[in-house]
C-alpha cells in the first residue's frame, strides 16, 4: 500500500508540470523498450554495467525534409551509492530546422524486494535549436515574417522520471522539457516554442517455455494538447537471442482539445527485430507504415539500433535485463 501511494502520489506530481502544452514536437521512438533511456533518465543504471546504445531513424522517406534523429547515450550503475549515471547526445532535423541537444543522467535505485527496485532519474540538458532561413521556400520573397537568414537559440532542458521493475516487467513514468515554459525565449519568427511532454510506458515477460518467451509492451505519450499517441506492442523472444516482434500506434482523441481534422486518426503498423549477435553486442531494427491519416504510399520509417553492454568486472548475482 505505501509503494501504491507513493507511485500514485509521483505520477500526480509529475503530470501536474504538463498540462500547458502545445504540440508534439520531439523525435518518435518505436523502438522505446530497447532504448528507453532516452525517454526516461531513470533507466540510467538498470543495466548494472557500463552501457552504450546509439540509434539513427528516418521518418517518412521518400519525402522531402522529414524527420531524421541521431542519438548516442551511455550509462553505468555504482553499486556503493545505488546510483546510476550517465549522459546522452541526440542531434534532431526536420526540413530547415535542426535541434541538437547534450544531457547528464542520475538517478537513484531503491531497492523494494530482493529483485524489484524503484529508480527516481532526473537529466539536465543544453538544446540548440537553429533554423536555417536558406533551406525555406515562400511563396512570396519581400514576406517579412520568414526568415532570411539563420536563427538559433540555446536553452536549458530538465527531464524527470520514475521506472518501477524487477525481473518480469516494468512501468516507467517521465517528463521531458520541464521548464521549457519558465523559458522567455529569443525564438524569432519561425521557430517552434517547445513544450513538456509525458510518457507512460510498461511491458511484462512471460515464460512460454524453455525457449520461447513472449513480451507484450506500451507506450502513451501526451503533451495534453494535440492528441495523444499510443504504441501498442508483443514480442516474440525466442533463445533470450531473437525477438521478432510488431505493434500498432494510434492516435487518441482527448477531450476539451481543438484538433485539426483527420490529424488524431493518424495511425501506423510496426515491426520489429532485435538479434544479440554476441553476449553483449545487441543490433535492432524497425520499421513503421502509416496506415490512415495521411497518403501513405511514401510514409514509411526506418529505425536502427546498436548496443553494447560491457561484461562485469567481478560475478555478483543480479536480475536478469530483459529491456
Amino acid at each position: 500500500m505505501k509503494l501504491f501511494r507513493l507511485v500514485l502520489l509521483s505520477i500526480v506530481l509529475v503530470f501536474s508540470v504538463v498540462n500547458e502544452g502545445f504540440a508534439q514536437q520531439i523525435p518518435q521512438f518505436s523502438q522505446y523498450i530497447f532504448n528507453p533511456v532516452y525517454i526516461n533518465p531513470a533507466y540510467a543504471g538498470y543495466k548494472q554495467e557500463l552501457y552504450l546504445q546509439s540509434f539513427y531513424r528516418k521518418q517518412w522517406t521518400g519525402v522531402a525534409g522529414s524527420p531524421e534523429t541521431f542519438g548516442v547515450a551511455g550509462d553505468v550503475y555504482l553499486p556503493e551509492s545505488r546510483l546510476g549515471i550517465g549522459g546522452q547526445v541526440i542531434s534532431d532535423r526536420v526540413g530547415a530546422q535542426r535541434t541538437s541537444a547534450v544531457y547528464g543522467n542520475l538517478s537513484y535505485h531503491l531497492q523494494l524486494r530482493d529483485t524489484r527496485y524503484l529508480s527516481f532519474g532526473t537529466a539536465v540538458g543544453l538544446v540548440n535549436s537553429t533554423l536555417d532561413g536558406e533551406l525555406l521556400h515562400y511563396g512570396s520573397d519581400d514576406d517579412p515574417t520568414m526568415a532570411a537568414g539563420r536563427e538559433q537559440v540555446f536553452y536549458p532542458d530538465l527531464k524527470a522520471g520514475l521506472f518501477l521493475y524487477d525481473q518480469q516487467f516494468f512501468l516507467g513514468l517521465s517528463v521531458d522539457q520541464m521548464i521549457s515554459s519558465l523559458l522567455d525565449l529569443d525564438k524569432g519568427d519561425m521557430m517552434i516554442q517547445p513544450v513538456p511532454h509525458a510518457y507512460l510506458s510498461g511491458g511484462l515477460f512471460l515464460d512460454l517455455s524453455s525457449s520461447l518467451s513472449l513480451l507484450p509492451s506500451f507506450m502513451y505519450m501526451d503533451d495534453f494538447k494535440a492528441p495523444a499517441r499510443l504504441d501498442l506492442n508483443t514480442s516474440l523472444v525466442i533463445n533470450d537471442a531473437v525477438w521478432i516482434g510488431g505493434g500498432y500506434r494510434m492516435g487518441i482523441d482527448m477531450p476539451g482539445r481543438e484538433i485539426q481534422a483527420g490529424l488524431s486518426k493518424s495511425a501506423a503498423v510496426i515491426g520489429t527485430v532485435q538479434v544479440l549477435i554476441r553476449e553483449s553486442l545487441r543490433l535492432g531494427y524497425a520499421y513503421d507504415h502509416n496506415v490512415s491519416g495521411v497518403s501513405v504510399k511514401d510514409f514509411s520509417s526506418h529505425d536502427i539500433s546498436i548496443s553494447y553492454l560491457f561484461p562485469p568486472k567481478r560475478v555478483r548475482l543480479v536480475s536478469p535485463r530483459y529491456f
